[in-house]
């Protein structure tokens, strides 16, 4: 939130600032100590609230201090000012007995809240912050639904938050090159969690890109352990019906846009992946077996089901292929991300991208999480930092 401050005294404009970013830490504040400055401020740049007193010196070269009530709606609510519909208190010790004077200002949104040494103003000012408070934006989403997924992106952002509830979503703000990001964590995993967190996502935080990380199953004789599946196409493999014959599904799938395609293909054969392998430090339990060491194949268009169901009966997943030619890999999030996006009021670009650690057969477990999570958000962050959220879903 950023808020301007009209106030000429140093004690209690510091009274002010140190109340505002007790309640917002986050806020930027600017001061203004003069009527003059305040007036060319106010109308050249956007603020999302304004405090200011009434007595205080025209201009940096005329100390005078004067009583600028009478100009205070012309100047704050100029219509070609930027600030033209940014609510604005007044914090001021003038007397209010003018009861004109304070309803006029109130039927422009400018409030007036007395300033003494009771502190009443305090509270005042404090359920004005609440109500002015702007929910947070992000350039860029990254849905996660394992922590160990989430936890992959901490070497690799330029800066790292702390899990905090961000409007209802468990959250972790980080920053990647110039976008300001963050990674939300649905409740548990499975198609519904996703589908809502993703949705809440995207409405509450208006990003341009929304995109998921982690880990996923392979489909034998498609992909292999620590292959990266980059979704060109997802489906839900276990909607349908089961009748006396078995279970028919119902074909739903979802395509990535075509300009966001086009620039994970670059990504993915671009100079960011030759370090994609470097420095995993696998275990011997980390190596799959058959494989001297670990290599990581990108697919870029990759085909992939999700479902609401873990898969872990070895054979099972052939099933899966019945009409879907090539299909790689399956999970339980990726077709609720790619839908939540696809309805999303604000057009935004989306991708997934998993790393494969079970085949269904010989190699399953949890050995291979680790390395599966850290390949999957070096991909992602890569495609970050090359500019996919700038592609605004093709806009």
């Amino acid at each position: 939130m950023k808020i301007l401050v009209l106030e000429d005294e140093d004690v209690k404009f510091e009274q002010i600032k140190a109340h505002v970013l007790e309640i917002m830490p986050e806020a930027v504040i600017d001061r203004e100590k003069n009527w003059l400055d305040y007036s060319h401020t106010v109308a050249n740049i956007k603020y999302d609230l304004i405090l200011l007193d009434l007595l205080v010196p025209r201009s940096s070269k005329d100390g005078t201090i004067e009583d600028h009530h009478a100009h205070l709606v012309e100047t704050t609510r100029y219509y070609r000012s930027k600030s033209f519909s940014t609510p604005a208190i007044v914090l001021t010790r003038h007397s209010l007995n003018d009861g004109d004077f304070v309803h006029d200002l109130n039927l422009v949104d400018i409030n007036v809240i007395p300033f003494n040494d009771h502190g009443q103003w305090r509270e005042a000012l404090r359920i004005k912050l609440m109500a002015v408070r702007s929910p947070k934006k992000f350039d860029v989403v990254i849905m996660c639904a394992l922590e160990k997924e989430a936890s992959a992106f901490e070497e690799l952002a330029d800066s790292w938050g702390q899990v905090k509830t961000i409007s209802g979503l468990s959250c972790r703000e980080i920053k990647i090159g110039e976008y300001k990001t963050v990674i939300v964590r649905a409740s548990r995993m499975g198609l519904v969690a996703a589908a809502v967190a993703a949705a809440f996502a995207l409405d509450r935080f208006e990003p341009r890109l929304i995109c998921m990380s982690g880990i996923c199953g392979g489909v034998a004789g498609e992909s292999n352990i620590y292959d990266l599946l980059v979704t060109q196409s997802c489906h839900q493999h276990d909607a349908g019906k089961w009748g006396e014959t078995g279970f028919k599904s119902e074909h739903y799938d979802v395509q990535l846009d075509v300009s966001v395609h086009n620039k994970l293909v670059e990504v993915a054969s671009g100079p960011a992946m030759a370090s994609l392998e470097t420095d995993l430090n696998p275990g011997k339990s980390e190596v799959p077996s058959g494989i001297e060491r670990i290599r990581c194949n990108i697919v870029s268009d990759a085909i992939t089901s999700s479902g609401s169901a873990v898969i872990a009966q070895a054979g099972k997943t052939s099933s899966l292929s019945v009409g879907q030619r090539k299909l790689a890999g399956f999970d339980m999030e990726v077709y609720s991300v790619y839908e939540a996006a696809r309805h999303a009021l604000k057009r935004t670009a989306f991708f997934a991208a998993k790393a494969v650690v079970d085949d269904g057969d010989e190699n399953k477990g949890d050995s291979f999480h680790r390395i599966g999570c850290l390949l999957s958000a070096r991909f992602v962050v890569a495609a970050i930092r090359e500019g996919t959220a700038d592609l605004w879903g093709g806009e």
